[in-house]
């Protein structure tokens, strides 16, 4: 299991759950709802070149475009209440809660609308998911990293349907807030330069769990963080 951050979509796990939530509704080319699309620029293992196209102009049009398309079919004939009782229905099954929250976490990416009841339980589920604060051998990686829940949090409490969430937007792995959120623009850590902070608050709240993470980039590679 590929693993390069410890946010949400910054892993092989929530990678393959979303290929799956995707196609909940079939595998043609009109059933594609590109949910899983969205989040793919998070993938460090992709070829240089394809990480060098996420940063130009042109793909942020179409990505953009992508979301935009994404939650017009979520919100027509109830598509996206469709596919939350789907995955919903499933949770009995092995990881299946987990599921379940990121098939929210991918609504909540496109700005979709989200019932009210679906909202509530998905607040319900998070405590009931793993959560390892950093490191975690890949065998029991199958939950939350410290700072995807802070992150899927502050998502979840900051939801406005027709208001799309980037997860790849820098946000802070104390609280989850980007600086739309906070007002404030997060800041990287200057010892792994690989982990945000809204302030010096929040980096010290998060210092105690967040201390055996922070290794210097020039190390990192020796290592299975």
């Amino acid at each position: 299991m590929g693993r390069w951050g410890m946010r949400l979509f910054e892993g092989d796990q929530n990678i393959d759950i979303a290929l799956q939530i995707n196609n909940t509704f079939g595998e043609g080319e009109k059933d594609d709802l590109s949910l899983s699309h969205m989040i793919h620029q998070t993938d460090m293992l992709a070829p240089m070149m394809m990480r060098m196209y996420y940063q130009t102009s042109e793909y942020g049009e179409e990505l953009q475009d992508m979301v935009s398309k994404a939650r017009a079919k979520l919100d027509t004939d109830g598509l996206g209440r469709k596919l939350m009782d789907h995955w919903r229905a499933k949770e009995t099954d092995r990881g299946g809660e987990y599921r379940f929250i990121i098939a929210g976490a991918l609504l909540m990416r496109a700005g979709a609308e989200i019932e009210e009841s679906d909202m509530q339980h998905l607040r319900e589920l998070v405590p009931r998911i793993h959560c390892s604060p950093g490191y975690e051998l890949p065998l029991f990686d199958q939950g939350f990293r410290g700072p995807g829940r802070a992150q899927f949090l502050a998502a979840f409490d900051n939801y406005k349907p027709s208001v799309p969430r980037n997860y790849q937007e820098p946000s802070c792995f104390h609280c989850g807030q980007v600086g739309a959120d906070s007002g404030k623009v997060p800041m990287k850590c200057g010892g792994c330069r690989s982990a945000w902070y809204c302030d010096k608050d929040c980096q010290k709240a998060h210092w105690k769990q967040y201390k055996p993470s922070c290794i210097d980039p020039s190390r990192a590679w020796t290592l299975n963080v």
